[in-house]
């Protein structure tokens, strides 16, 4: 049997944002088994570690090939790169591909002064210096736990921020009922939760 077009629409934004959530969730669950259990206790470890996070996802963002492809001119053209299904998208985009990553390492070579390479440099050092600090502040076997949680933390948080760029380029391409209300959905969810922990 065929499901209705709007119902597979649906269907589909949910694969996608699941996979958003998926990533946010796991990042978040190594971290919480490898860091020590008083981590939470420094802050700036969470602050070094998400701003290196944020650069190094901005350097993999300057490093993939279809850079082009993020322009609104591009995304909302007719034969858009982003007209593509959900399990294209997944399959192209859920992770950053070898060329990507092989730019990514060229843009952390020393010398390089694109505004990306220099984006890359410094999330690098705040996460050398997150580890760094953590080694500092615990002894023994929770120093060396720490030290690589700070490094996961900005690993990941720099995979979910290359996801997110290329969800919302294709995001704009596929705006519908569906869509919306998948965000509408997500929003009072979140709404409520942040509520709910205030209280």
């Amino acid at each position: 049997m065929t499901l209705p077009a709007p119902l597979m629409d649906a269907l589909a934004a949910v694969a996608v944002f699941a996979v958003a959530y998926g990533l946010i969730r796991l990042g978040l669950l190594q971290y919480g088994m490898v860091a020590p259990s008083d981590a939470d206790a420094v802050p700036i470890l969470h602050v070094l570690a998400l701003a290196a996070g944020v650069l190094l996802g901005a350097m993999l963002l300057a490093a993939v090939p279809h850079a082009e492809d993020f322009r609104p001119s591009r995304i909302y053209a007719s034969d858009s790169p982003w007209r593509m299904d959900a399990g294209q998208f997944l399959a192209r985009h859920a992770l950053p591909d070898g060329p990507t990553l092989r730019g990514a390492a060229a843009l952390l070579m020393p010398g390089n002064t694109s505004i990306g390479a220099i984006l890359g440099q410094m999330g690098a050092v705040l996460a050398l210096a997150g580890a760094v600090q953590a080694l500092m502040l615990w002894r023994g076997w929770p120093r060396v736990r720490a030290a690589v949680a700070v490094l996961l933390l900005a690993g990941w948080t720099a995979l979910i921020l290359h996801y997110a760029a290329h969800l919302m380029a294709w995001g704009a391409t596929q705006l519908n009922f569906w869509l919306f209300a998948l965000l509408l959905v997500l929003w009072q969810r979140f709404r409520y939760r942040v509520r709910r922990a205030a209280h």
